[in-house]
C-alpha cells in the first residue's frame, strides 16, 4: 500500500514537471520578456559594428580585410545567439552588393536576427565618406578649404546605395554636423547619441521636433583592453535600462570584439538579453525622455578695476588751482615757528619770542623784547 502511493506520488510529480516545462516552453515562445521570468531584473545590451568608406589611397585592400573580420564577429555572435547592429556605409554596401555571394552571405545574417543600418561621417569629419548636402561655400568651410567646393552626392545618393543590402534602413549612427538636410533624411534611431554616458541607457532620449524626431542610444567604444575592463565594470554595475557598445569592423578590434563577446557568454549563453538597435527603441524596453537643451550661458562682463587714483579722478571733478594770497604753500607758515625749548611758556612773557603783541608795547615783556 505504501508502495503504491509513493509510484502514485512519483506519477503525479512527474505528470506536474511535464506540465511546468511545457509552461514555460510557451512562456518562451510568447516572447515574454527575460525580465518577468526571472526574480531579478537585468539589464539588455545592444552591439553595434561600424563598416567605414575606405575611400581613401588603399582602401580596397583594407576593406576586404574588413569584411573578413566582420564575417568573423557575425559567426562568434551567431555562436551565442547576440544580435548585431551592422552599420554600412555607402561604399561598404556595394562591396557587398556587387557580388551575390557576399549579399546571399548577408540575407543570411539578416534571417539570424542581425540589423543592417547606416553609417556616415559629415564633411567635417576626417574620415568623410564624400556625401554631402552641403554645396560651395558652405562645404567649403565644413572642410575648412578656401574658395568653394565641387559639388558632391547627396544623403539620396546614399540612401540609394544602402537600399541595395536593406530598402528600409531604421537604425545609423550618423555624424553630420551642421549637415542639416542630411540630418532630417537619418534614420529615426541612432546609436552614437550621448556619448557621455559611456554605453549606460536608462530611457531612449528624443532629440530634435517636427515631423520625425530622432531618438537616440548612448554607446561606449571599448577597442582595448582598457576598454573592455571600463564596460564590464560599467555593465555589472547595472541592474536594469540597456547597455550599449560599438566596435569597428577591423582585425584591430577583433580580439576587443571577441573578449567582449566572451564576457557576455558567461553572463548570458543564451543571448536571451541581446537586442537590435531597432528592438530596443521599438520595444519599448526604454522609457522615452526629451532631450535637455544646455542653457546658454551669458557672459556679464565685469568692469574694469582701475587704480583708486583713476577712480578718483573719474569720480571728483578736477579744480583749477587758484593761487594764495599767501604766496606759495611751502613757504606759508600759520603760527610762529618752533624753536625748540619749553612748551609750556610758548605765548606768553618769558617764552624768549618776542612777538607782534609784544613788541606793539614797548616795554612790556624787555625780557624777550630787550629795552
Amino acid at each position: 500500500m505504501i508502495m503504491f502511493t509513493f509510484r502514485k506520488l512519483c506519477v503525479r510529480t512527474s505528470k506536474e514537471l511535464l506540465r511546468l516545462a511545457a509552461g514555460a516552453a510557451l512562456f518562451h515562445a510568447l516572447g515574454v520578456p527575460a525580465a518577468a521570468q526571472a526574480a531579478e531584473e537585468k539589464p539588455y545590451y545592444v552591439i553595434a559594428v561600424q563598416c567605414g568608406s575606405f575611400n581613401f589611397m588603399g582602401g580596397e585592400a583594407q576593406l576586404e580585410e574588413s569584411y573578413k573580420a566582420l564575417r568573423g564577429m557575425v559567426k562568434l555572435a551567431d555562436a551565442q545567439n547576440a544580435r548585431l547592429t551592422l552599420l554600412f556605409s555607402p561604399q561598404y554596401a556595394v562591396y557587398i552588393a556587387s557580388d551575390p555571394a557576399r549579399l546571399a552571405e548577408l540575407e543570411g545574417w539578416k534571417k539570424t536576427g542581425h540589423e543592417v543600418g547606416a553609417y556616415h561621417r559629415g564633411p567635417a569629419s576626417r574620415g568623410w565618406d564624400g556625401y554631402s548636402d552641403l554645396a560651395g561655400e558652405a562645404l567649403a568651410r565644413a572642410r575648412k578649404q578656401k574658395g568653394g567646393a565641387a559639388p558632391v552626392p547627396g544623403h539620396r545618393e546614399y540612401f540609394e546605395a544602402l537600399s541595395r543590402l536593406e530598402p528600409g534602413i531604421r537604425s545609423g549612427c550618423m555624424a553630420n554636423g551642421a549637415d542639416k538636410e542630411f540630418q532630417a533624411a537619418s534614420p529615426p534611431y541612432e546609436i552614437c547619441g550621448s556619448p557621455g554616458q559611456k554605453g549606460i541607457n536608462k530611457s531612449l532620449v528624443v532629440a530634435g521636433g517636427g515631423k520625425k524626431p530622432e531618438k537616440l542610444l548612448s554607446s561606449f567604444h571599448p577597442a582595448d583592453k582598457a576598454g573592455i575592463e571600463t564596460a564590464e565594470k560599467l555593465f555589472s554595475g547595472m541592474r536594469s535600462g540597456v547597455y550599449g557598445t560599438i566596435f569597428k569592423s577591423s582585425p584591430s578590434e577583433f580580439g576587443a570584439f571577441y573578449a567582449w563577446l566572451a564576457y557576455l557568454r558567461g553572463i548570458d549563453p543564451q543571448g536571451a538579453r541581446s537586442r537590435t538597435v531597432y528592438g530596443i527603441a521599438a520595444g519599448g524596453l526604454l522609457p522615452e525622455k526629451k532631450a535637455v537643451r544646455e542653457k546658454e550661458t551669458v557672459k556679464i562682463a565685469k568692469p574694469e578695476v582701475q587704480p583708486r587714483q583713476e577712480a578718483v579722478k573719474r569720480e571728483i571733478p578736477r579744480l583749477k588751482p587758484v593761487r594764495s594770497f599767501y604766496g606759495s604753500v611751502g613757504k606759508v607758515m600759520f603760527g610762529p615757528p618752533f624753536r625748540g625749548g619749553n612748551m609750556k611758556q610758548r605765548g606768553r612773557c618769558g617764552d624768549g619770542i618776542c612777538d607782534a603783541f609784544e613788541r606793539a608795547r614797548s616795554g612790556v615783556c624787555a625780557k624777550d623784547c630787550g629795552n
